[in-house]
């Protein structure tokens, strides 16, 4: 019984993951690994949608980085590592607008990343 709730609990949490999810202007796709904002397309990898998803999912909330370290690289990643802030870069990139005034991933200076929605 236990088996089939975890299961049950399992298949539902995938299924939210796979949700479609709005930032700003930005239509997110996990399941495709898109997103889309006007004509344009975005292709993301499974790293991109769980930072993605993570900022989502605590909006207006700041993520400190060894939070958004240990939900999307995993336990093992090294906090002094550069490898967070430079993926983040990278995802702004190809995500924000303007980067110099970033609307979607937010650096919260000493704290961590917000999206404010």
């Amino acid at each position: 019984r236990i088996r089939a709730i975890l299961r049950r609990a399992a298949a539902r949490e995938q299924k939210e993951e796979d949700q479609e999810f709005w930032m700003d202007d930005l239509r997110i796709i996990p399941s495709e690994l898109r997103a889309y904002r006007e004509n344009e397309e975005i292709t993301l990898s499974p790293r991109d949608v769980k930072v993605l998803r993570l900022l989502y999912d605590r909006k207006s909330k700041v993520v400190d980085r060894n939070t958004l370290a240990d939900e999307v690289w995993g336990v093992d990643y090294y906090p002094e590592s550069r490898a967070l802030d430079q993926h983040i870069s990278q995802l702004r990139k190809r995500i924000e607008r303007d980067t110099a005034q970033p609307r979607i991933i937010r650096t919260v200076h000493g704290a961590g990343y917000r999206f404010d929605g």
